[in-house]
């Protein structure tokens, strides 16, 4: 956790192509460092503080409150650039900075709260509604719940939660943002792959949360947000989950890029230990190479077409409609499904070298296969959605 006045922050507002660059310096670094990410199951101290000194952890977070609030692209390539080094780093990343977009949909007075005395505040997630009770009381709600799947807890000092409200009326949603102080970490992130995410669960008994640190997630389909007032840009409007597979499909680019990357190099000079031929020189090489590589391509043209598409009909003045966006969410599904199959491709032909633990691919195979089993990138059931809709049906899901 940083603390810092609002005073001391370095207000440089650089372009996005300075980004770019500053987190593909940071590449090299981010490689050498997976290894030890994944033993300790977080990221490393050196990166964290590194993305303060390059503005990284800034991108998304309103200017207001000494932040770049860059365009909504940004919070894809990032994340992809971080990913062809580390995955884990990069899932944890782009979870972040992402708190940091929903959190300016928020009332005015919920921002300066997390944000005022301490502008460098970084806050985890666990929307998993389903996970919490949220009983309303005066001036706002009790909630008790166990969370899980809370990538970067331990970096952060909120914690943003979903809940479900428990009245006389029927049972709907409330996203809550929680002090660190009031909530309990459980350590359960013993898994294969993204191990160094440190994605634990917590839990609260009866912590009261005031009405202003909460937010009604049907009012970010698109357009005007409770936080509109405080932060009128229109990044601040898109819609959150019509859109939000988007937000994780960086990462799986990026890990596939890597990938890709990583088997280029060392193909080109591999020897077959079958008949010292060089395995650059057999077909099925080259056309795996190319297969993955169009997949990777695909993914990411993909995923920036409906980025520019929703910006763009937002900027004409009209909200996208139902149809449009569970169109995006099984284009960001497929996306993330691309890169999948791009990895999958690349180990068929990678040979027995690629298993061992010392190799880079296998850690990037499992952090791919773990990433894409989100439920946001899940293409079974944002597929089905889209299908439910297309065929004249309503989503299921009734905040997108």
């Amino acid at each position: 956790m940083n603390k810092s006045s609002s005073a001391n922050i370095d207000r440089t507002v650089p372009d996005r192509e300075e980004m770019i660059e500053r987190v593909a310096a940071l590449v090299p670094s981010l490689v050498e460092r997976a290894e030890q990410v994944e033993k300790t199951r977080t990221i490393h101290p050196d990166t964290v503080q590194e993305f303060w000194d390059t503005q990284l952890w800034s991108i998304m977070k309103p200017k207001r409150y000494g932040g770049l609030e860059l365009d909504y692209g940004m919070m894809v390539v990032v994340p992809d650039y971080i990913a062809r080094g580390c995955a884990s780093t990069s899932w944890v990343y782009g979870n972040l900075v992402i708190h940091d977009w929903m959190l300016a949909m928020w009332p005015p007075q919920g921002q300066d709260t997390v944000w005022k005395d301490n502008p460098r505040a970084l806050m985890a997630s666990s929307l998993v509604a389903n996970a919490g009770r949220a009983t309303p009381v005066t001036g706002g709600y009790v909630i008790s719940g166990r969370w899980p799947y809370c990538s970067g807890i331990d970096v952060s000092d909120w914690m943003m939660m979903g809940a479900m409200i428990q009245d006389d009326g029927p049972k709907r949603p409330v996203w809550l943002v929680v002090p660190r102080e009031k909530f309990e970490e459980i350590d359960t992130w013993y898994v294969s792959g993204l191990i160094g995410t440190g994605s634990r669960d917590v839990k609260c008994d009866d912590v009261f949360v005031p009405e202003f640190m909460t937010l009604d997630p049907t009012t970010t389909r698109g357009g005007s947000t409770p936080g509109t007032s405080h932060n009128p840009g229109l990044v601040y409007q898109l819609p959150v989950l019509g859109l939000f597979p988007h937000l994780l499909v960086g990462t799986t680019i990026g890990i596939a890029q890597g990938a890709y990357d990583d088997y280029v190099r060392e193909i080109r000079d591999r020897v077959s230990t079958y008949n010292t031929t060089k395995l650059a020189e057999h077909i099925q090489t080259q056309m795996k190479v190319a297969e993955a590589g169009a997949l990777i391509q695909a993914a990411r043209l993909l995923t920036y077409d409906n980025i520019r598409e929703a910006e763009l009909i937002m900027d004409s003045g009209r909200l996208p409609t139902v149809e449009e966006k569970v169109r995006w969410r099984r284009d960001g599904a497929f996306a993330a499904q691309n890169c999948v199959k791009s990895i999958q491709v690349l180990h068929s032909t990678i040979g027995a070298a690629g298993n061992y633990l010392s190799h880079q691919f296998q850690r990037r195979f499992r952090d791919m296969h773990a990433a894409a089993g989100q439920i946001q990138i899940n293409f079974d059931i944002n597929g089905a959605e889209f299908g439910r809709v297309e065929l004249g049906l309503e989503p299921i899901n009734k905040a997108i």
